[in-house]
Order: C-alpha cells, then sequence, then structure tokens
C-alpha cells in the first residue's frame, strides 16, 4: 500500500527532530519513495510503501511525543482514474468525466442560453442608466 505521512513538529522541538532523524533508519519492509521539507517550516512530508500496520508501527515510535504523524493512503492519479473507469464499466454507473446522457446536455445548454440571453438585457440595462446619467 502507498502511503503519505504529513510530519509537523513545535519549532521548540526542531533540534530534537533533527537529531533522531540524522539517526533514524526506516523499518525493513518500509519502501520510501521519497521525503520533502517543507521550506516555510515545522513540516516533513514521507511517501512510502508498506505491506501493513506491523511495518508503519514501527517507523513512528521514535518520534512520538515530539512529532504528530498524519498518514494519508495515496494513488497516482492515472493509477486511480484507471481503476475508477474500470469499477464503472462493471458496475454499468457513469465513470469519473463520462459524458451525461443526451437529455441532460441539452438542458444544460438550454440554461446557458438563457444565461447568455439574461446578461444581454443586464448590459444593455446598465448601457441605457450610463446615457441617462450622462
Amino acid at each position: 500500500m502507498l502511503l503519505m505521512d504529513i510530519i509537523t513538529w513545535e519549532p521548540k522541538d526542531s533540534a530534537k527532530v533533527e537529531g533522531l532523524y540524522k539517526n533514524y533508519e526506516y523499518p525493513k519492509g518500509m519502501k520510501v519513495i521519497d521525503e520533502w521539507i517543507d521550506l516555510t517550516g515545522y513540516r516533513m512530508f514521507v511517501i512510502y510503501e508498506t505491506e501493513d500496520e506491523k511495518t508503519y508501527t514501527p517507523s513512528v515510535i521514535p518520534f512520538i511525543g515530539v512529532c504528530r504523524f498524519e498518514t494519508i493512503p495515496v494513488m497516482k492519479a492515472d493509477k486511480y482514474m484507471q481503476a475508477a473507469q474500470e469499477r464503472a464499466q462493471k458496475t454499468g454507473e457513469k465513470g469519473i468525466g463520462a459524458a451525461q446522457g443526451k437529455e441532460e446536455s441539452e438542458e444544460i445548454y438550454e440554461q446557458i442560453k438563457i444565461l447568455e440571453k439574461r446578461i444581454e438585457r443586464l448590459e444593455h440595462h446598465s448601457f441605457i442608466q450610463q446615457e441617462d446619467t450622462t
């Protein structure tokens, strides 16, 4: 499973976090894809793969009490879109970004035409008001 950790800490704990991180080694079974530091301060992002929580748990233990971890399951966008489209095909649902039905499209088109006419009238009314006041 692909996960992203957003790790934050208090400014007063920066030296402690730096010391922990310098000597830190990720547990076996955790494949780190990449790490980033927020240049505005006190936040780090880590993307990694792990099989289960048994690998994840030891990775955070040294930082408990100093850092806050927000762990989010993530997926590359193209892979997600493909999975969503496959699911839609299997279930018969409209997929992400699928074209709307003809009736829905025509209704939206009619609403757009009505809005355009209203805008024209408002612009015309505004122009007439400007002429009257000068």
